[in-house]
């Protein structure tokens, strides 16, 4: 992904995750849930921790478009799309 694209992914989970802080149910072992740490945890679960590389912009923020309509399902429940760049199409993080 370029800047532009994670610029996108980063408003859109703010907005996300503004929304479903209400939302979200209590967490054994939490005080408090953070709707922000729970959206990026989700993105890295879903896609790993190198997503800015390699995942495709469409599927992150239809993952965060899931998040928003379910803020309390387990990541692992995520049945939409997971697509992962091909090394060629990657290029630069920051190109």
């Amino acid at each position: 992904m370029n800047a532009v694209s994670i610029a996108q992914v980063n408003a859109r989970v703010r907005e996300v995750a503004d929304r479903i802080q209400p939302l979200l149910a209590p967490h054994a072992g939490l005080a408090r849930r953070n709707a922000h740490a729970h959206a990026w945890l989700g993105i890295k679960t879903v896609f790993g921790e190198q997503w800015r590389e390699r995942a495709d912009l469409g599927t992150v923020l239809a993952f965060v478009e899931w998040l928003d309509a379910n803020p309390n399902a387990d990541y692992e429940a995520y049945d939409g799309p997971v697509r992962h760049l091909a090394p060629d199409e990657r290029g630069l993080l920051f190109d």
